[in-house]
């Protein structure tokens, strides 16, 4: 008798750990999301006017902080040799130019959290955002007869739900990250 009820017990138990398993499976977990979106212009003078123009078709990069290590140290390599004062301006524009053009090349290999293109407006957004301490949005493009574009955001910490604005300029030195 004492074997049927240790039986009974242990099936129970097993059928009820089950059930809630199959249930916990069912439930949906939301891990917390925000959104980081902008717009990315560069300003132009025509005539005797600045406009500021969009740039379409820019790939952007979502990056962690740890995970843009290696485009932190370019940028600091640059400034850098700009801080020298008794540095030679021609190896200067030499080393900050090499590391532009390595940058553009390095971004698309790091692990990007999510990737995009701005649109013709030059709008973007990465929508779904894991809640995490702080994001660097990176735009990379190469740009036929000219310096390549290179430029580099840093958001906020990100909190569930919330939506980061960072719109960036072509103007804006690659070297320094833009800020919200």
């Amino acid at each position: 008798m004492y074997k049927q009820f240790l039986a009974l017990g242990c099936s129970t138990l097993l059928s009820g750990a089950i059930l809630c398993g199959g249930q916990a499976l069912r439930s949906p977990t939301t891990n917390p999301v925000a959104r980081v979106k902008g717009q990315i212009t560069i300003d132009e003078v025509v005539g005797k006017k600045v406009q500021s123009n969009p740039i379409p078709k820019l790939s952007l990069f979502l990056l962690r902080l740890e995970d843009s290590q290696p485009l932190v140290e370019l940028q600091q390599s640059c400034r850098r040799a700009t801080a020298d004062p008794h540095a030679d301006p021609l190896q200067v524009y030499q080393t900050c130019s090499r590391n532009l053009r390595r940058a553009v090349a390095l971004v698309p290999t790091l692990h990007a959290v999510a990737t995009t293109k701005t649109d013709r407006d030059g709008q973007y957004e990465f929508g779904e955002v894991p809640v995490a301490d702080r994001y660097r949005v990176v735009g990379v493009k190469l740009v036929e007869g000219a310096e390549p574009l290179v430029m580099v955001g840093l958001t906020d910490k990100l909190k569930s739900g919330e939506t980061v604005i960072l719109n960036l300029s072509g103007n804006y030195p690659w070297t320094r990250d833009a800020a919200p």
